[in-house]
């Protein structure tokens, strides 16, 4: 039987090293593997922007980018802790990825992924992306916003000095108003600018994009007009109108004045003659319509005339202004064009106590001086109602004044016009007076008096304040006449001589005043009687009177 030969069996190491080697045949497989797909997947550990992207590929690292700008808004943080926000979604906010994302994945060393996965090493990225939004509607998301609005807004205010404030007792400086109203040529570029750059706040404070005072509280000029303005606290000026008391304060004027940029101040035009414009409005009396109690104790209504209380506006608020420039306190009365009697009684009591009351149907007169009655007399007024009723001031007195008119020239002692040629007088040419002599033989308007009763009204009444009341009064016709006295007359004409020769030689300075006085003295005694005649005792005065005249005038 033959002998068997015996196997041959390897060595315990070869089988070692076989198992070995198809454990490394293995692992570099799955090695290589592993490798391969990280040629398109990005290593464990890489982030790209900040984002976690291990083991994705390219297209899904992308989608997890757009993923994160998904959720994107821009705040807008505005004054009075106001926010806005304009988001991603609204305006169709995409990202665009350039070939630098690619190149980055295959510049990666795929074959050191085990570093990575232990946690060796990591490999931080960043993708250059841009982005894309639609811009019709993130125009139309930035006009949506309140910022953008402006009627929506507070618009900045200056700072400005205040009227009096009584709680400090004078001007303030009232500090100025930032609002929130922006400039938009700053603010809309900012915003683009913004979301380009994915800028997830903007702090409109740090723009200096919102619009600003011109003047701020701490302006030295408002400063220094505010003092200014102080300093004028302490005027007071009065009016004193009649009973009345107006006051004008310095917390009044302060609202009146304003200061140019050397510190020199202006008073207000237009409020100054706004005030004084009412002043004379609630104290004139001129041309008012007035309620009198006659004589006969029977209230009337009298219209027409000029009496009464006219303020002087123009000069007025020129002198208003500079009291106010000057800072001078005091009580002052306005500039009249023309006064009164009683000054705040209205145009029923401004007359006063002291009046000529003239009853054109009676054609009768009576004078009241302080609240009495000092005599009455009949009169001759104009015919054909050519007197004019009303309440009428005189204008003035004079002495000795010659009333002309067409055909007509007439020397009289007394002279008070009161309206227009109208006036008072003396008539020595005339005997009677009253009943109804006017109508056939009255004046040319003026009202004829016996000379007595002219003398006496005008030594006795003021011409700047005292009043003519000229009315009619059904009722109180009269028939009945008076007569002047020739001793009266003649009494006047020698009073008049002794004047003539008192007042020496005729001259240039005093021609016109003795011509007047010579030639009355000449008419009212040619109209005396014989009798009377003789009662001017004086008379080689007036001879000699009227030859100097004459000599004077012959040169």
């Amino acid at each position: 039987m033959p002998t068997a030969t015996p196997r041959r069996v390897g060595s315990p190491m070869m089988v070692v090293l076989s198992v070995l080697l198809g454990i490394l045949l293995i692992f570099l497989g799955i090695f290589a593997g592993i490798s391969k797909r990280y040629e398109t997947m990005f290593l464990p550990g890489t982030t790209l922007n900040g984002l976690d992207v291990s083991g994705m590929t390219l297209s899904q690292a992308e989608r997890v980018l757009q993923d994160s700008q998904d959720s994107y808004q821009l705040t807008l943080v505005e004054r009075d802790s106001v926010t806005e926000t304009i988001t991603g979604e609204e305006i169709d906010l995409t990202m665009v990825f350039d070939q630098m994302l690619a190149d980055q994945l295959n510049a990666q060393n795929h074959w050191a992924w085990p570093l990575a996965v232990l946690g060796k090493r990591t490999y931080p990225l960043e993708a250059q992306v841009s982005f894309s939004y639609d811009t019709g509607k993130l125009t139309e998301a930035i006009s949506q916003l309140k910022c953008m609005n402006p009627s929506a807004s507070t618009p900045p205010k200056d700072a400005y000095l205040s009227g009096f404030n009584e709680e400090i007792g004078g001007v303030e400086v009232v500090p100025e108003v930032q609002g929130n109203l922006v400039d938009q040529s700053i603010l809309l570029p900012a915003i683009q600018q913004a979301i380009a750059s994915m800028q997830d706040t903007l702090v409109l404070e740090d723009l200096d994009c919102y619009q600003k005072p011109a003047v701020t509280a701490d302006d030295p000029a408002l400063q220094a007009k505010a003092q200014q303005l102080n300093a004028y606290l302490g005027v007071r000026i009065t009016y004193q109108m009649g009973p009345d008391k107006i006051e004008l304060t310095g917390k009044q004027l302060v609202d009146w004045l304003s200061f140019d940029e050397e510190g020199n101040a202006t008073v207000s035009n237009e409020k100054v003659t706004a005030f004084v414009r009412q002043l004379a409005h609630d104290y004139n009396t001129i041309y008012a319509k007035r309620t009198f109690k006659t004589s006969y104790n029977k209230e009337i209504t009298v219209e027409g005339g000029d009496y009464g209380w006219w303020m002087n506006e123009p000069e007025e608020v020129e002198a208003l202004t500079e009291m106010i420039l000057n800072k001078e306190s005091g009580t002052r009365e306005p500039i009249w064009r023309q006064k009164a009697a009683a000054l705040g009684m209205g145009g029923s009591g401004d007359i006063g106590g002291t009046y000529v009351e003239v009853n054109l149907t009676a054609q009768h007169l009576f004078f009241y001086k302080d609240g009495q009655l000092m005599m009455e007399s009949d009169i001759v007024s104009g015919k054909n109602d050519g007197t004019p009723t009303g309440t009428f001031s005189i204008t003035y007195k004079e002495r000795y004044a010659t009333l002309k008119g067409e055909n007509y020239s007439s020397p009289v002692s007394f002279w008070m016009p009161f309206s227009g040629n109208v006036g008072l007088h003396d008539a020595t040419w005339r005997t009677n007076f009253g009943g109804n002599l006017y109508k056939a033989g009255g004046s040319h308007g003026c009202v004829n008096l016996p000379i007595k009763t002219a003398k006496y009204i005008y030594e006795n009444i003021d011409a700047d304040t005292a009043a003519v009341i000229v009315y009619k009064l059904d009722g109180t016709e009269s028939d009945s006449t008076s007569s002047q006295s020739y001793e009266d007359i003649a009494s006047a004409i020698v009073e008049a001589l002794d004047e003539i020769e008192s007042s020496g030689a005729i001259n240039s300075g005093n021609y016109n005043v003795m011509k007047k006085r010579i030639e009355w003295a000449q008419a009212a005694y040619s109209h005396l009687s014989g009798a009377a005649q003789d009662q001017v005792t004086n008379y080689e005065k007036l001879q000699a009177a009227v030859s100097a005249l004459k000599k004077y005038q012959n040169g």
